[in-house]
């Protein structure tokens, strides 16, 4: 899967400690008063940079601190359907920044002090792993869709979308030809016709500040494609072992005070008229750790005369995609 999976969105941040005075990139400044008028807080708002197809690049510099934000090689390419790797990812945002007289991202040195060690290096905080899905036609994508929205994971809040997109938490599968549409792309596109032909499923992980920071990927020094792919395994691999409604035996593992509802959820009735919305609520929390959503209607159709398997493949990026970019003139835009 090494070569499969890509960055979508990288948040990266560093402290330049050296005397020289950097460039300054902001679009004003918000400060905060306290209530007798003395300033208490400044927040220096992020320049935009614009590329072409309607791509931009989120930057700031005050003179020390130097951050990027953005969908980094999805700047200046017309579509995102493949995009670059962590290291290809890094020396782009690299570019940008060269390009405009600030420095690269760099990792860090340990530096000590009396107490404490620390590493004066880039800082990343949010970064978005993807990876496609070849499903074999639109069809079989859709019903992977809605197949997927009618699972259940624990503690993890979900969202959907017709049968389009279906989420939870930080985890996302979508149609990829149909996010296409929405950013713009017409529908003879050739990019838009063979995904749409292989029924493209996108899966995307928000890496946040805090999962980043427990796996130690905070650190630019501490980022490589193998820990990144591990994460991406990790977060998914859930949905390979949840929703045990077919199990033959369930019921009698669920709690007897419970028992009655899964059956009649499993059975696809309209749990509404069996409870008030408080005992549902207090009978779906436990229901969620063997994989049941009683507070999602029960999918009866998901058993059909004749079973359907859809095969689900990472893809790879076809010898006609390209990766390459237009270099366009960036110029800060005001807001």
């Amino acid at each position: 899967m090494a070569n499969e999976i890509f960055i979508d969105w990288i948040t990266i941040s560093q402290l330049h400690t050296t005397d020289e005075q950097l460039p300054v990139y902001c679009n004003g400044i918000i400060v905060n008063y306290d209530a007798i008028g003395n300033a208490r807080h400044e927040r220096v708002c992020p320049a935009t940079f614009p590329g072409s197809f309607e791509t931009s690049i989120r930057l700031k510099s005050d003179g020390k601190h130097v951050s990027l934000s953005g969908n980094v090689g999805r700047f200046s390419r017309q579509d995102n359907l493949f995009n670059l790797g962590w290291q290809q990812t890094l020396d782009k945002a690299n570019r940008i920044c060269l390009d405009r007289g600030l420095p690269a991202f760099t990792s860090g040195t340990m530096g000590a002090s009396t107490h404490v060690t620390e590493s004066f290096g880039a800082r990343v905080s949010r970064l978005d792993i993807t990876c496609n899905f070849a499903t074999g036609s639109e069809s079989q994508a859709r019903h992977l869709i809605r197949w997927l929205a009618t699972r259940s994971v624990s503690r993890m809040k979900k969202g959907r979308a017709g049968d389009e997109s279906v989420w939870w938490s930080n985890t996302r599968h979508m149609l990829k030809h149909i996010e296409m549409l929405k950013h713009g792309c017409s529908e003879d596109d050739p990019v838009y016709l063979w995904c749409k032909e292989q029924g493209v499923v996108r899966v995307e992980i928000e890496l946040k500040k805090r999962l980043l920071f427990d796996e130690g990927l905070n650190k630019l020094e501490n980022i490589t494609d193998e820990k990144l792919i591990k994460i991406f395994r990790d977060e998914t691999e859930i949905f390979n072992r949840i929703d045990r409604s077919d199990e033959p035996d369930i019921l009698d593992a669920i709690p007897a005070k419970s028992r009655i509802y899964a059956a009649a959820w499993l059975a696809g009735q309209d749990l509404s008229n069996m409870a008030h919305r408080a005992t549902l609520f207090r009978h779906a929390k436990i229901l969620r750790e063997y994989g049941m959503d009683i507070m999602e209607p029960r999918n009866i159709e998901q058993f059909p005369v004749k079973v359907r398997i859809v095969d689900l493949k990472p893809l790879s990026m076809p010898d006609w995609y390209s990766l390459e970019d237009e270099q366009p003139q960036l110029k800060v835009v005001g807001e």
